[in-house]
């Protein structure tokens, strides 16, 4: 045992160190990986030109508090049922996919009547609809092209750019989006999903990228392709929009967009002063330290909401606790030292003068007096004068402790003090 204690005590720090850079390189490089190739964007709290900064104020000019997700949507099951009715969860950009735990996570939120806006283009807004619970729909993940208005002064001539009529009568909203390089929704006949805004029926998907619409890609049935969609799952709904630009800081002020983001919020807020909750977890992270924090903070919360992973977890911090138990050196064995000149016990700085007044003095010697013959405060305050005298065993100690002698001088006083033994 003395072997494997030494041994502990000169590499167990370092092993520590060690473990915890491959968790933090093990749990980030891929997603440093990813941002390497991909800046950060969509976020509700950046103002870059693709942030969300200008809607986000926006919607607090309007009322709306404005809050971020940053862990992981496991979180979303510490949510009361008061404040699941009175949020609404804007998942604007999918740039990592969910898992299923998180996917079903957001499933039970719109089930207990919680209300989801889910904006995704070219991302993987699908991990959080398919798979797990059919809401028929999914983001079909191939660009969009509309040729409605492309030839009209109103459409800006870029093949990246969509303009398109949108009139939603449940929304109150009648006027036109302008978009980028937006997606079209499969939507399943009879399945849940209503589609609530399309296309124009010129509109079409260029399987092969060569810019025309052939046969084969057009998506020319009556209505257009769908942009727009909802869901409902039990108490709770989710609107599937194809395109997560329209919020952003370049095009949020373009056409009627501004007009249909607010109409949009307000019609899942349900004409309350809801809670817009930001999911800022599935967009990559501006820096290196709020990487590890997203990306550790999203496994706390998955080890706090999964049964299997807190048994692990609750293992392993008894293990290390009995670990450090068996390896914690006893405490040395105290004995209490007593210096004139640090003043009374609290420690406390207090001017010079007070170290050297003769009350000092008395209460400090007597305090080390009382402890050297092992009696407590009680019991020594309680001591006849002739016991004390004895216990100070010296004539200049008597005068000055028991006679309370002002006429000693104070090197007598402080020699006697030295020189007082058991």
């Amino acid at each position: 045992m003395g072997d494997l204690s030494g041994w502990w005590n000169r590499y167990g720090l370092k092993l520590t160190a060690l473990a915890a850079a491959l968790l933090i390189i093990g749990a980030v490089y891929p997603e440093l990986a990813t941002r390497s190739q991909n800046p950060s964007q969509l976020s509700a709290w950046g103002e870059d030109w693709n942030d969300l900064s200008s809607f986000a104020s926006d919607m607090r000019a309007e009322g709306y508090a404005a809050q971020a997700l940053l862990s992981s949507p496991l979180a979303l099951d510490e949510l009361t049922g008061v404040q699941r009715n009175a949020t609404v969860l804007l998942i604007l950009g999918v740039e990592r996919g969910y898992t299923e735990p998180e996917a079903k996570a957001i499933h039970e939120f719109v089930r207990q009547g919680g209300r989801v806006l889910l904006a995704d283009d070219f991302g993987h807004g699908n991990s959080a609809i398919s798979g797990l619970y059919s809401v028929g729909a999914s983001f079909f993940g191939q660009q969009l092209y509309d040729m409605n208005h492309w030839d009209e002064p109103v459409h800006p001539h870029n093949a990246s750019y969509v303009v398109a009529d949108a009139d939603l009568p449940g929304l109150g909203f009648s006027g036109q989006l302008l978009l980028s390089k937006p997606t079209a929704l499969t939507v399943s006949k009879g399945g849940k999903a209503i589609p609530l805004l399309r296309s124009s029926e010129q509109g079409f998907i260029d399987l092969n990228s060569n810019g025309f619409g052939d046969p084969d890609e057009g998506t020319f049935s009556v209505g257009g392709a769908v942009i727009m969609a909802e869901v409902e799952i039990g108490s709770g709904r989710m609107v599937l929009l194809s395109d997560p630009s329209l919020f952003i800081n370049s095009l949020y002020g373009e056409f009627d967009n501004r007009d249909f983001a607010r109409a949009l919020i307000g019609y899942l807020a349900r004409g309350s002063n809801a809670t817009l909750l930001f999911d800022e977890s599935r967009h990559l992270q501006p820096d290196f330290f709020s990487l590890v924090y997203v990306q550790l903070f999203g496994y706390i919360v998955f080890a706090g909401s999964n049964e299997v992973a807190r048994v692990v977890f609750l293992a392993a911090i008894l293990l290390g606790a009995e670990v450090a138990l068996m390896y914690t050196r006893n405490p040395l064995p105290w004995r209490h030292l007593h210096n004139l000149w640090l003043g009374r016990s609290s420690r406390y700085r207090v001017p010079h003068a007070h170290y050297v007044h003769p009350d000092t003095i008395r209460e400090v010697f007597l305090d080390r007096v009382r402890i050297a013959h092992g009696y407590a405060r009680e019991e020594f305050e309680l001591l006849p004068q002739s016991r004390l005298e004895k216990l100070l065993d010296d004539e200049i100690l008597v005068r000055f402790i028991v006679n309370r002698d002002a006429s000693l001088r104070p090197e007598l006083v402080l020699e006697a003090v030295s020189r007082w033994r058991k």
